[in-house]
């Protein structure tokens, strides 16, 4: 019954993800417009002559600095224009009207969601005569918007180090950004984190969105389904305050991430980081023994990116202006070391025999008539077998003799890969449409049960995280006259988790010798209980021991589908905005209760 639910919630997402690229479809080829998000920006000005008087009609060219995108239009009764639906990039503007001479703006630089301004003034003259400037000298400063904002850029993303490679780290260098993870080292998968407070607000209550689409984990808004690779960011907006109703949804911050695309040439890169035990220091607790090498600890990033155009010489965009792919992948493998130290009933103390617990530790048996022979309950035994044995000393009896211990160094293990493909198509050049799928597979474990009835000491029983996240975005932007501007974005984001027990405790059989019929008349159903000790020696304190295998396997689905359009007219001097935002999302996650009972 399991599997065909399973079964049937797979045709279900996978419905579902057809439907969405069969609207966007049908959109692309009902509608008489094509449609730009929310993570782009948006050049605006007025063209005006030496007086100041307004000119109509001046030709508005506007070009990526990697030839991948032209847009163009034309200046309204009040000299204004505004060309919208931008990817954050560097760009250069022409400005050209009949006996004027050229205006031409290069580097003008737009951030992810950025809203510049760039007035041009004309001088009469000829229109082979060109005056040129830099970007730096023409942008104004924005007065459209009273925003809170921060742009972290591709450069940024490139040059800084990151401890853990994870984009995320980098929302600290906006202002009013606090890190509220607990983390000193970025994590993806099930460790992934994005607990920051944005100008006070709570962490749970911010928005993660990739180009466009939203990426949170909406069970507990507390983690991204998807984390790319920081080498295919372009660069990505942290929103604090004070900004538009198109990013609704959540009542804090808003992270607006653009994912880089192709260009008119090829480009690439490789890379690889490195981390390993050999370059680390002993345990100190091993000194210099041979016997007590470093535990494993190994952590390796790498991969590539490659873009560029898509093109047939003499038969497809032969220009390369046409369609350009942006292509990435990257894997992770890791050893992460964990270690205890805990004390442990000795060999004679599990056989009920604590004469020399007692002969150093006088004054805690004055109860006891025969230290040496206490008796032992067969569940008990059966429980101690579940403690592993000393293999150390930790701390000292009152009278200085060593205490028996445990010492355990596990190091788990992590494998992550991630393919990330984009393709951009301008369908005229007003007109762009963009398909970007995002694909996050890992595998990894933790030291105890993830939900178990208390914390344990020792790792016998680990948790087995397996977990692919995906991203869709389907979208559509363009210019569909200088003063009326159309957005729209389809996407879908899910991650699928199924948990499953390793270990060498994970066996849910019963162990021998385990019978409480008197207090479960059950018998458990044959399963072992979940156990939780609160201590593990009569000195040594310590979480004790926590043995829950009872709700696994278990299995966790989050589909979300969401859809924006936002409709943007310009009337003079006023700007209208209107739009919808639709999010159909779901949470089918498995009850984490225990079904074999709590001892």
């Amino acid at each position: 019954m399991k599997e065909n639910s399973n079964l049937s919630n797979l045709r279900k997402n996978i419905l579902g993800v057809a439907w969405l690229w069969l609207g966007v479809l049908l959109m692309a080829l009902a509608l008489p417009l094509a449609l730009p998000a929310q993570d782009t920006g948006y050049i605006s000005g007025t063209v005006t002559d030496k007086s100041g008087a307004s000119i109509v009609g001046a030709d508005i060219v506007i070009t990526s600095a990697d030839g991948s995108l032209t847009r163009s239009t034309a200046t309204n009764a009040d000299g204004a224009y505004v060309v919208a639906a931008l990817p954050g990039g560097t760009y250069n503007l022409a400005v050209t009207a009949k006996g004027f001479q050229k205006f031409s703006a290069t580097k003008v630089v737009l951030d992810v969601a950025q809203k510049i301004r760039v007035d041009v003034q004309l001088t009469v003259g000829e229109i082979n005569e060109v005056i040129e400037v830099t970007g730096e000298s023409v942008v104004q400063v924005e007065t459209q918007s009273s925003e809170l904002s921060g742009t972290v850029t591709g450069k940024q993303i490139d040059q800084l180090v990151l401890n853990g490679r994870n984009f995320t780290q980098l929302v600290n260098l906006v202002p009013g950004v606090v890190n509220q993870t607990g983390q000193d080292e970025g994590t993806v998968g099930i460790y992934g984190n994005v607990a920051f407070s944005m100008n006070g607000g709570r962490t749970e209550y911010n928005n993660w969105e990739l180009d466009g689409g939203d990426n949170m984990d909406n069970g507990s808004n507390a983690t991204l389904n998807v984390y790319p690779n920081p080498e295919a960011i372009a660069e990505f907006t942290v929103l604090t305050s004070n900004y538009g109703a198109q990013y609704g949804r959540n009542g804090s911050g808003t992270v607006e991430v653009e994912t880089k695309s192709g260009g008119n040439s090829f480009h690439g890169s490789a890379f690889e980081y490195l981390r390993n035990d050999v370059f680390n220091a002993r345990p100190w607790e091993s000194g210099n023994d041979p016997a007590h090498p470093n535990p494993p600890y190994k952590k390796h990033d790498f991969g590539y990116t490659v873009g560029g155009p898509v093109y047939l010489p003499n038969h497809y965009n032969a220009d390369k202006k046409k369609t350009f792919f942006f292509w990435s992948e990257e894997w992770r493998r890791e050893k992460n070391p964990s270690s205890i130290l805990q004390n442990v009933p000795s060999d004679l103390e599990r056989t009920g025999d604590f004469s020399v617990l007692c002969s150093h530790q006088p004054g805690d048996c004055p109860n006891v008539p025969n230290p040496a022979a206490v008796p032992i309950d067969p569940v008990a035994a059966a429980l101690l077998n579940l403690i592993p044995k000393a293999n150390t000393t930790k701390g000292l009896f009152d009278d200085g003799t060593a205490i028996p211990a445990v010492s355990q160094i596990i190091s788990t293990p992590t494998t992550w890969r991630e393919e990330l493909v984009r393709i951009d198509h301008n369908l005229t050049n007003n007109y762009r449409l963009t398909f970007r799928y995002i694909h996050d597979s890992w595998q990894t474990e933790v030291p105890n049960p993830l939900w178990g009835v208390g914390s344990s000491n020792f790792q016998d029983i680990h948790t087995k995280f397996v977990g692919p996240g995906t991203s869709f975005v389907a979208r559509l932007n363009a210019n569909i006259s200088p003063t009326l501007l159309n957005e729209f974005v389809a996407s879908y984001t899910g991650d699928h988790i199924f948990l499953t027990a390793v270990g060498p405790a994970s066996e849910t059989t019963l162990p021998a010798g385990f019978a409480m019929g008197s207090i479960f008349g059950n018998g458990f159903g044959g399963k072992l209980p979940s156990i939780a000790l609160g201590n593990n020696t009569a000195y040594g304190g310590g979480d004790g021991l926590a043995q829950d295998t009872g709700y696994f396997p278990w299995n966790n689905a989050n589909p979300t589908f969401t859809y924006r359009d936002n409709l943007t007219k310009i009337l003079g001097n006023h700007t209208m905005t209107f739009g919808a935002y639709l999010v159909f999302a779901q949470k089918n996650e498995q009850s984490s209760a225990n079904l074999q009972g709590i001892l």
